[in-house]
């Protein structure tokens, strides 16, 4: 799938990868779930914002402000925690099935991706930590006071292969890492079209560990 990556808004080439997926897979409601929306400033630098001028329907949590949202957006100043991430979605009137979920919150993804389990979007998108090779297995301890200190911080998120393994005991399979080894993509098995990748197969080093011994 590398030939199809472009970056319109996206950091890593999601965009051209998003919209490859959905051109094989279709789409139903045409909703999206982001956390972690305000690099580049005001939203500039998501996986979601393209889909936004196509007519999707996009809800993004972060617990910076942003401004100039789109009238199709719904934006939330949250925190998000494993105790409130259901509330928060219920309240927010998220169906239990939509098209995308994409977490990049440099931090407790895993934790949060877990408490969503009865949530089914079509496909996930997740920060994995390519410092850890495909063979390891590792899992950040939850950690609500936690913030990511940078590029020399490997302690973040989860490994490529404790993300895959939470994503098939939830129904899905994984089918490709971004050129830059920052996001895997995860498609509900019940519609998945595309190659089941192992872990070693899918892996990318996260790029700026390259520098790490």
């Amino acid at each position: 799938m590398k030939k199809y990556e472009k970056t319109i808004y996206s950091q890593n080439g999601e965009d051209g990868i998003i919209e490859h997926i959905f051109k094989k897979i279709g789409t139903t409601n045409k909703i999206a779930v982001e956390f972690g929306v305000t690099a580049g400033g005001n939203g500039s630098q998501t996986n979601t914002r393209y889909l936004l001028e196509q007519n999707w329907i996009a809800y993004w949590f972060d617990i910076e402000k942003i401004d100039n949202i789109l009238p199709n957006c719904i934006f939330k100043v949250k925190f998000l925690t494993i105790k409130n991430i259901i509330e928060t979605f219920k309240e927010s009137n998220i169906p239990n099935e939509f098209d995308l979920l994409s977490i990049d919150i440099d931090g407790n993804d895993y934790h949060i991706r877990e408490a969503l389990s009865e949530y089914s979007p079509r496909v996930c998108i997740m920060e994995y930590n390519g410092y850890y090779p495909p063979t390891i297995d590792y899992i950040m301890n939850y950690n609500e006071s936690y913030r990511w200190k940078g590029k020399k911080d490997i302690s973040f998120g989860a490994s490529l292969l404790s993300y895959t393994k939470q994503a098939n005991r939830l129904g899905y399979d994984l089918v490709y890492c971004d050129k830059n080894g920052v996001n895997a993509f995860f498609i509900r098995r019940d519609i998945n079209v595309f190659p089941v990748l192992t872990t070693e197969e899918a892996y990318v080093k996260l790029y700026w560990t390259a520098e790490f011994k």
